[in-house]
């Protein structure tokens, strides 16, 4: 009996102690994270990857990461979108912490891949259709044209032209697609673009685009004439018509550059 007394007593102050206990524990624990945000997993290294344009200091300013700051307070979405609206060429970002002490910021440059016809100048464009310079006085070597939107008005319906844009310029990417001078989405009813500086494309509409395109470039790459002017009409999916030319491609045209607005739409 004195042996299940003692249990008893010993029980009866177990549960006047848990209490105390329990808030011993959590006192240790919010020290424990007070200590972790204070004075462990402070940042002493910020790295920068993949930038070969930019002074990295000023990359690392722009982003408003500090050393000595928490880890687990460095605001990423924060730097990863001032860096992205600040410095044009930076075309994709992502900033990351790196435990212990580090914080590594990996930039994916953005790439030329065409220009736009606008009314002060020539815009130029990356392959993601981010701007990157404007007023240029003219095309740079190689480059591909496009007329038929704005990033000045930047409407509804160029908002639109530059996704169709980006869709044909991601479809040439693939396609391996190179030679091409000139894209008129002028009226998206009758996509028309220029190779070699030589031969017309007539791509139509959107409809089956990727499809019309390929088939195109196979006809102009594997089939056409290497010189004068030709036409390649591929408007109707599955079929392509080619002829000769009298005049340039670019004499055919007769479109206002810069627009923005399909004749349908000046209508």
């Amino acid at each position: 009996m004195d042996s299940a007394k003692r249990k008893q007593r010993r029980a009866r102050k177990f549960r006047k102690m848990t209490p105390f206990l329990i808030i011993v524990s959590l006192f240790i624990l919010a020290a424990a994270v007070y200590l972790c945000l204070t004075m462990l997993f402070n940042v002493d290294r910020i790295v920068i990857e993949g930038n070969t344009i930019y002074d990295e200091r000023e990359l690392i300013d722009t982003s408003g990461i500090k050393k000595g700051e928490n880890l687990f307070e460095v605001d990423t979405a924060y730097a990863e979108n001032k860096l992205y609206s600040v410095f044009n060429y930076v075309e994709e970002v992502e900033v990351k912490r790196s435990f212990p002490n580090a914080v590594t910021i990996t930039i994916v440059e953005a790439e030329p891949f065409s220009v736009i016809e606008e009314a002060d100048g020539y815009t130029l464009v990356s392959a993601g259709g981010k701007v990157l310079e404007r007023g240029l006085e003219e095309v740079p070597y190689g480059m591909l044209s496009v007329r038929g939107l704005s990033t000045i008005t930047n409407t509804e319906d160029d908002i639109k032209r530059m996704e169709l844009m980006q869709r044909i310029i991601n479809t040439m990417r693939e396609l391996d697609m190179y030679g091409y001078n000139f894209l008129d989405l002028s009226d998206t009813l009758e996509i028309v673009m220029i190779y070699d500086n030589r031969v017309k494309v007539v791509i139509g509409n959107e409809l089956e685009l990727e499809y019309k395109l390929q088939f195109a470039d196979k006809v102009i790459t594997e089939d056409l004439s290497k010189t004068g002017f030709q036409l390649v009409d591929a408007s109707v999916p599955g079929e392509v018509m080619t002829k000769e030319m009298t005049i340039s491609p670019w004499d055919s045209l007769g479109r206002v550059s810069g627009t923005g607005y399909s004749d349908e739409d000046e209508e």
